[in-house]
C-alpha cells in the first residue's frame, strides 16, 4: 500500500506565520457579511488523502444527488441543513441531529459554506426565547473554533501556550480559519467509507432521518490545522498535519489529511 502522502495543494500564504495578523471576530463577521446568502445547491467534488494508522486512504468523489430537507441522501449535492437556535450544548447528540441533513467537509465535518446566516449567533433560552450570552454551538464559527481548540479549558499541561483559532481575511475576500501547534480532539468519521448503507451493507444500519457516522476515529491531535473558504464563502480546502509529520513515514503515531473542494453551480436548483 502506498505510504507517501504528498501535500498536493500548497497555498503560498501559509508559508508565512499564519497567526500574527489574525483578525477579530467583528472583522471576521464583517468579511462574512459580504458573502451571498442565496439558497443554492451546487454539485461539488472532493479530492483528498488521509494518512491515518499508517495507511493511506484517498477520496475522489462527486456529490451530485438531489438533497432532501428531512432525509439523508448519500452523495447529495450541497444541502444547508437547518439551524436550531436553542441547541443544548450539554446534549451529546445535538451535532448529529442538527446537521444530520447538512453537507459537511469530507474528513472533519467542517461547514462547507459560511455566510451571515450561519456564521455567528447567540443561543436562545428554550423557555423564554430570549438570547443568552453564550454562542450558539450550531453556528459555523463555534464549530470551527471547537475543531481547532477543543482542549482550551482543559488541564494546563494539555494546552500549548497561546493556543487559539486565528482568522485571516485573504486579499481576494476569502478567509482562513486555523491553528498552529495546537492540541485538539477531532473525529474523522467519513473514513474509510462515506455512509452509504446500500453501497456498504456491512456497516451497521442507520435511519435516513438521523444517520449516525458510519465509522469514527477520535484523534488526540497536536499540530497544525486550517480551513480555507473562497471569496463567496465556500470551503475549498481543509488540511491537518501532526507535528513533525513525515510524508515518507508510515508511522501510526502521525496523522495527515487534506482535501480540496470544487463546486458547479447549475442554472436550476431542486
Amino acid at each position: 500500500m502506498l505510504k507517501k502522502l504528498t501535500p498536493f495543494l500548497i497555498i503560498p500564504i501559509l508559508l508565512t506565520s499564519c497567526g500574527q495578523d489574525s483578525v477579530s471576530l467583528e472583522q471576521a463577521k464583517e468579511a462574512v457579511s459580504r458573502y451571498s446568502t442565496e439558497t443554492v445547491y451546487p454539485y461539488y467534488k472532493v479530492i483528498g488523502k488521509l494518512d491515518f494508522n499508517g495507511e493511506i486512504t484517498s477520496v475522489d468523489a462527486t456529490f451530485d444527488q438531489t438533497p432532501e430537507v428531512d432525509k439523508f441522501v448519500p452523495y447529495a449535492r450541497y444541502n444547508e441543513g437547518f439551524f436550531n437556535d436553542t441547541a443544548d450544548p450539554r446534549s451529546s447528540d445535538f451535532d448529529i441531529i442538527i446537521y444530520a441533513m447538512a453537507s459537511r467537509s469530507y474528513w472533519l465535518r467542517a461547514p462547507l459554506r459560511i455566510n451571515s446566516e450561519n456564521f455567528f449567533a447567540y443561543s436562545k433560552d428554550k423557555t423564554t426565547g430570549e438570547f443568552t450570552s453564550s454562542e450558539n454551538n450550531t453556528c459555523a464559527h463555534y464549530i470551527l473554533e471547537h475543531l481547532i481548540t477543543s482542549y482550551v479549558g482543559q488541564a494546563a499541561n494539555a494546552n500549548p501556550s497561546g493556543m487559539h483559532m486565528y482568522m485571516k481575511i485573504l486579499p481576494d475576500g476569502g478567509m482562513i480559519f486555523g491553528g498552529e501547534s495546537i492540541h485538539t480532539t477531532v473525529k474523522i468519521d467519513n473514513y474509510p467509507y462515506y455512509p452509504d448503507y446500500n453501497a456498504h451493507p456491512e456497516l451497521y444500519p442507520w435511519k435516513d432521518y438521523n444517520p449516525l457516522p458510519c465509522y469514527g476515529n477520535s484523534v488526540n491531535f497536536k499540530g497544525d490545522i486550517f480551513f480555507e473558504y473562497n471569496k463567496d464563502g465556500w470551503l475549498i480546502k481543509e488540511s491537518m498535519y501532526s507535528k513533525g509529520y513525515d510524508a515518507n513515514s508510515s508511522s501510526v503515531a502521525q496523522v495527515g489529511l487534506e482535501a480540496v473542494y470544487s463546486y458547479e453551480f447549475g442554472p436550476t436548483n431542486p
